[in-house]
């Protein structure tokens, strides 16, 4: 005897069942799921200031949120770059702390405030590196222009305060040691200054 295929009835509360079963088993997907995380960079060990990151224990760490740290996974992208001021073990390094390389050997900061067509017209940003020039004004020689530095580093730029003529000019941060900021102290004496910037 043949037997003939079974009656599959799917009714109203056969459905409601699969769709409950079905909305469970997302429910538990979503509750299970591990949450995203994002890696940054952190102190393995003790790191003390000044000294260069590619020497020091630097480890990655994975956090939900990355904000206000230094995201990455690979500590050899720091190489050169130093710590304003120390860290324990375990602290993430955060942005404010580190200092570029170009300031190990340059680690004060001078300031300048220039007119804007003496600053390349404003368009400078922090990481440029720029030439000095000064022009002599003396009344009685020719007029003369000298190159004061090449390839200074800066540490910041942006338009000068508003009103009173501020917004006309640039104020600067230039990564400096003594010998450079006597230079760049002596220049401004001699004469207006001009920037022209070689990188970026």
């Amino acid at each position: 005897m043949r037997l003939g295929a079974l009656p599959f009835r799917f009714d109203r509360r056969t459905a409601i069942g699969l769709a409950c079963a079905l909305a469970a088993g997302i429910l538990v997907f979503t509750l299970t799921r591990p949450a995203a995380t994002m890696p940054v960079l952190v102190a393995n060990g003790p790191l003390p200031a000044g000294v260069p990151l590619e020497e020091l224990p630097i480890g990655v760490r994975r956090v939900p949120d990355a904000a206000g740290m230094v995201a990455g996974d690979d500590p050899a992208a720091l190489a050169g770059w130093t710590l304003q001021a120390a860290l324990a073990a375990g602290e993430p390094l955060v942005p404010s702390l580190l200092r570029e390389p170009e300031r190990r050997s340059r680690p004060a900061v001078l300031a300048l405030s220039l007119e804007r067509d003496r600053a390349v017209l404003g368009d400078l940003l922090a990481g440029d590196h720029i030439d000095i020039y000064v022009t002599k004004t003396d009344p009685e020689g020719p007029v003369a222009a000298r190159l004061v530095a090449a390839s200074v580093y800066v540490v910041s730029a942006g338009p000068g305060p508003s009103g009173l003529g501020g917004e006309d000019r640039v104020d600067l941060l230039l990564a400096v040691d003594e010998a450079l900021a006597a230079a760049l102290v002596s220049a401004r004496n001699e004469g207006p200054l001009d920037l022209v910037r070689v990188s970026r």
